[in-house]
Parts: structure tokens; C-alpha cells; sequence
């Protein structure tokens, strides 16, 4: 293994880590595209009573597509034991984004003649294709509203042109 892909790795994941802590804890805007219940007492009793273990639940679970329901539809993700704590979340994300930061390296390290600039442009074309793929299908299959999906678009490309700026610096122009 190569010190360029490491080096690739570990600085873009935590660029990525840093950029995304930033986003979550300073910015306002992932909050401002969520709502609360009118009851969370309520719908967390009605959890616990119909949702008997941890998953994603679906309301209405349509075994035919072409049914349109009059009701709510709801895709929630529920978890029977609360939040994972702070620091244990936060390793596995720091985790997945070096994991993820090194295999854009090694892409990178893959292309040819790329000047720095190419080499950015190279990282943010993968960050587009992956936001748009990761989270324009819960927009249209599950309803996420625009606001979330754009903001989890932007927070996306913001992050990995962050981290194309650095992995570019270390992945030289001819490998």
C-alpha cells in the first residue's frame, strides 16, 4: 500500500469528518429541513407498541405498487434502544469517511495526466454522481422533502470538494 493512497485516505476522511461536524453542529440548515412531532411522548408509545424491533418500517407496506393510499405515508428508521452514543457515532463516521476518502485515492491514483485542478474536478464529479444517486431516490420513492435532499446534496459536494482540494495535493499529476 502506498504512502499516496494513506496519505489520500486519511486526510480526506478527516476533511470529510471535520467539514461534515461543521454542517451538523454549526450550520442550522440539516435542523431547519426537519420537523418534530406535535407529540413525542405519543408517537414514541405507538413506536414501541407497533414497531417491535429496531428497522426501517414502511406505512403503508403496498404489495402493489399501482395502490395509492389516502393516508400518511411514513419511511422511518426505528431504533427500540435510543441514540448510539456521541463518540461511538462519531468514530464510525470518521471511520466510513477515510474508508471511503482512500478509495477515492485509489481511483484517482488510476487516472492519467490529470493536473491538480482535473484531479479536484475528478473528486467532485464523484461526489455529484454519488449525491445524486445516494439521495434523489429518497426524494422520489419516500417523499424526503426537497429541502433535506438539497441540503444533504450540497453538504455532499461542499465536503468532497473539500476533500478533492487535499487529495488532489497528494496524488501526484503522473502516478
Amino acid at each position: 500500500m502506498s504512502k499516496t493512497l494513506i496519505k489520500g485516505g486519511l486526510l480526506g476522511g478527516i476533511v470529510i469528518f471535520i467539514w461534515m461536524a461543521i454542517s451538523w453542529m454549526l450550520i442550522p440548515w440539516h435542523m431547519a429541513t426537519l420537523h418534530s412531532f406535535t407529540s413525542e411522548t405519543t408517537v414514541a408509545q405507538v413506536m414501541k407498541e407497533n414497531a417491535p424491533q429496531s428497522g426501517i418500517y414502511m406505512m403503508p407496506l403496498q404489495a402493489n405498487a399501482n395502490q395509492q393510499s389516502s393516508g400518511p405515508m411514513v419511511f422511518a428508521a426505528v431504533h427500540q434502544e435510543g441514540m448510539t452514543s456521541m463518540p461511538e457515532a462519531m468514530l464510525i463516521e470518521l471511520v466510513c469517511q477515510i474508508v471511503t476518502a482512500f478509495l477515492v485515492t485509489w481511483m484517482l491514483m488510476k487516472t492519467a495526466r490529470l493536473n491538480y485542478w482535473g484531479r479536484v474536478g475528478f473528486v467532485f464529479v464523484f461526489a455529484i454522481t454519488t449525491s445524486i444517486a445516494s439521495n434523489v431516490p429518497y426524494w422520489t420513492w419516500f417523499h424526503f422533502s426537497t429541502g433535506f435532499t438539497l441540503v444533504s446534496i450540497a453538504d455532499i459536494l461542499i465536503s468532497w470538494l473539500l476533500a478533492g482540494l487535499v487529495i488532489a495535493k497528494v496524488v501526484p499529476e503522473k502516478m
